[in-house]
């Protein structure tokens, strides 16, 4: 008997120090609530999924490969509440890479990912991020997938810095960047693969941030020159409210790298370059926060401003409600529109 009860906590012993050298661990995000958009006099109004945030469910994992390296994996997948259907025609279309990462080396990663203005810029430059649909930095900072409008990066190597007194490098290459679900390029015909070139730096130290990425991207179409976008942000939180401000520039932009400005208008490929700013704020009142910030696109003409407000039920259940209002021009019919956004929602973490 003693020797059996000896034996199982042997056994016990083992399973748990195996148990603490590799993790899995399922982690999520639903987010549903009621919509009201109005465009060009037309609106529309419902129960949407990810308002303020995507709707997602994934896994990540590590293990501990001994001298303070792990292995590292992540596989995420994004879907919308309202009819539960996946999003980006994909299993995992918002991340699926693997990697290894060491405390004193930095991090290596491989797969599909978010590139850098993406990961980086957009929380430093708005306190709307890349949430809370038109009222976030998307509208005006996005250049379809290339910059911020989607931000997903397939067949990417990235490499991330330590970070030193703050500061952290990252840099990253694909070799076919926006491939389709099925690996093909987006426009197989040319025999042309989108090549990206993604590099950016990032302080983080006490209440100041800042950061500045750089993209640069080969078009699929025949003939057309090189995409490249610069982003700079920089962000200071007083304790009591915190401000943000950021800057964007876009070369040699074709329609296979415009966005539509997340939805707000078709672009019509009138221009090649583009330069958009924006400023904002946030500040934590009661249990919650609240958000402001204006964004303006010089060619685009797109100028919208946008406020916010969420309020925490819990440490993982919030409720929320904002108001977009931009002003943008229909290039393709030659006239000024306006589209306004009004939600409220509930979002639960896991």
């Amino acid at each position: 008997m003693k020797k059996t009860l000896l034996a199982t906590a042997l056994l016990a012993g083992f399973a748990g120090a195996a148990h603490a050298q590799s993790s899995v661990t399922l982690y999520g995000l639903v987010d549903a609530g009621f919509n009201y958009a109005k465009r060009d006099g037309q609106s529309v109004k419902g129960i949407d999924s990810g308002l303020m945030s995507q709707s997602r469910f994934g896994m990540r994992g590590s293990e501990d490969l001994g001298n303070g390296l792990k292995a590292i994996f992540t596989l995420e997948n994004g879907f919308t509440v309202d009819n539960g259907q996946q999003t980006h025609g994909r299993l995992f279309g918002r991340y699926a890479f693997v990697g290894l990462e060491s405390a004193q080396a930095g991090r290596l990663t491989l797969g599909r990912t978010t590139n850098l203005a993406f990961m980086w810029a957009a929380g430093i430059a708005n306190p709307f991020g890349l949430s809370f649909s038109t009222a976030s930095i998307g509208s005006t900072f996005a250049y379809n997938d290339a910059v911020m409008g989607g931000g997903r990066v397939n067949n990417s190597v990235y490499y991330y810095s330590p970070s030193f007194y703050g500061i952290q490098a990252g840099v990253g290459y694909s070799f076919n960047a926006f491939a389709s679900p099925s690996g093909e390029s987006e426009v197989p015909e040319s025999g042309k693969n989108n090549r990206m070139i993604d590099a950016g730096l990032k302080y983080d130290n006490g209440p100041i941030k800042g950061v500045l990425t750089y993209q640069q991207v080969e078009s699929p179409l025949p003939g057309t020159k090189t995409f490249r976008n610069l982003t700079v942000g920089a962000s200071y939180d007083f304790g009591v409210a915190a401000i943000h401000a950021g800057y964007a520039k876009a070369n040699n932009i074709t329609p296979a790298f415009l966005n539509g400005y997340n939805g707000v208008v078709a672009t019509g490929g009138q221009f090649s370059s583009d330069s958009a700013y924006t400023i904002g704020a946030s500040a934590p009142i009661g249990p919650g926060k609240l958000y402001a910030a204006w964004q303006k696109a010089t060619k685009s003409k797109v100028n919208g401003w946008a406020v916010g407000y969420t309020y925490d039920l819990s440490k993982r259940t919030n409720l929320y409600a904002f108001f977009a209002d931009n002003d943008v021009r229909n290039f393709d019919e030659n006239r000024d529109m306006t589209y306004r956004q009004l939600a409220v929602g509930l979002q639960h973490r896991f």
